[in-house]
């Protein structure tokens, strides 16, 4: 009988845990579902510490930097929303999440999650990452990942579309 209430207790301890994952995740991809449906940000993608990609997103416009000149790549009505759908369906398909704790990033306060997205057709599984997401706003403002050695940082504050 001493035994069963441990694991009833164990049980009841470990419930709120789970719960909070849960939430956790669900944080994770609202924010990454109002990016998509931002108006305009700017995101700077790095590797290893070097740049790899600056992009600019207005409506349904993404102007990518290639060299001194910029590209622009007309999405269509509804893309944005499609792609991020893609790459993260719904909470459920994260894995791991883990509210981290908050932190300033480029003067924004934000709180910290850890989690894992689910596998992408033709890449295989991704590892752990990182996503900070601003207090006022519940935007990402930055995202990292150790395995693929990327450190991305989002401005929504100004964003006009860069002349091609």
């Amino acid at each position: 009988m001493h035994a069963g209430r441990m694991l009833l207790v164990a049980a009841g301890l470990l419930m709120p845990l789970a719960a909070a994952r849960a939430d956790d995740c669900q944080a994770v991809a609202d924010a990454y579902d109002a990016l998509s449906t931002a108006p305009g940000y700017r995101q700077v993608t790095m590797m290893n510490g070097s740049p790899l990609l600056e992009a600019v997103v207005v409506g349904d416009d993404m102007y990518v930097k290639d060299g001194a000149k910029w590209r622009k790549q007309s999405l269509g009505p509804g893309m944005r929303v499609k792609m991020q759908k893609s790459v993260i369906p719904s909470a459920a398909s994260l894995k791991d999440c883990r509210r981290i704790g908050t932190e300033t990033f480029e003067g924004r306060e934000a709180v910290v999650y850890d989690y894992t997205p689910p596998p992408m057709e033709g890449a295989g599984p991704l590892g752990p990452q990182r996503v900070w997401i601003a207090v006022e706003t519940g935007l990402p403002i930055r995202m990292t990942s150790e395995q693929q050695k990327t450190d991305v940082s989002i401005s929504f504050d100004k964003i006009a579309a860069p002349t091609p």
